[in-house]
This record gives structure tokens, sequence and C-alpha cells, in this order.
């Protein structure tokens, strides 16, 4: 599973960028995280091999290891 922050909404997406060295950022659809996603939480997802959310669960405040 990828660990993603959810950065803001953008219109009708979400950016979310990844917990990585790369930090990548990644557009979904905001009515697929708008209901319990906040921007400024740490999600974890599961793709399935076409690229949709097998699982999302948002993060625990003390397990995020936000940067300053």
């Amino acid at each position: 599973m990828n660990q993603y922050k959810l950065d803001r909404y953008e219109g009708a997406y979400a950016i979310l960028v990844e917990e990585s060295e790369f930090k990548n950022e990644l557009s979904v659809l905001k009515e697929r995280l708008i209901g319990f996603v906040k921007p400024g939480d740490y999600v974890e997802i599961e793709f399935d091999s076409i690229g949709n959310f097998k699982h999302v669960a948002i993060l625990p405040k003390n397990d995020n290891m936000e940067k300053a």
C-alpha cells in the first residue's frame, strides 16, 4: 500500500502527494475522498490492477510522519 497526504482539492480533483522521496502528485476524483478525508490528512491507498481504489484508510495522527 502507498501512503499519501491530501494536499488540496482543485475543482473536481483531490491532489495527493506520495509520502516518499519522490513526492509524486496523484490526482483522483474528489468525490472518492471528500466524504471522509480533509486536506492535511494522511491516507493509505491500495489500488487494484487497473488503478481503482481497492482499499483506502485514514492514518491515525500519531502514525503520520509529517515533515516540518
